[in-house]
């Protein structure tokens, strides 16, 4: 009997939303997670990908956008690195608006390597709201 009284009083307020056609309350919207990852390669050749020389241990990997870095993380061991970001900017937004800089000088991975200068990269989609880098490239410091 009591199942019966409660369903009766879930109908009712189920047609009471319909009948007043309102809409049901929607959830705040939420900001969407943006995921970076990617392969840092200890090496200064230009558009280098996952495998095309050693890993970078401990880079540390930035997102840099117009207004500033966004994000940062540490490659593990093999020189891996993931980040995650929350924004409300359209996914083509931060594909042209942002890119991947390693603040860690090169020479950390490999003594042979520059001491000056970064490693820079542009961002592309690879899933959903997945972004890898495009290739890292070696970018010598200025002589202003």
């Amino acid at each position: 009997m009591a199942s019966g009284i409660l369903l009766l009083v879930n109908a009712v307020a189920a047609a009471a939303v319909f009948a007043s056609g309102a809409q049901p309350p929607q959830p705040p919207r939420i900001r969407a997670d943006v995921v970076v990852m990617g392969f840092v390669p200890c090496s200064n050749g230009t558009s280098m990908r996952a495998g095309s020389a050693p890993g970078f241990p401990g880079a540390l990997v930035q997102l840099q956008c117009a207004d500033g870095v966004a994000a940062s993380a540490t490659a593990d061991g093999r020189g891996w690195f993931r980040m995650a970001v929350n924004t409300t900017a359209a996914l083509s937004s931060v594909a042209s608006a942002c890119g991947l800089v390693v603040a860690t000088p090169l020479a950390s991975c490999d003594a042979a390597l520059p001491a000056a200068g970064t490693l820079r990269s542009g961002l592309r989609l690879l899933v959903s709201m997945v972004f890898f880098p495009r290739g890292f490239s070696y970018v010598a410091p200025s002589l202003d």
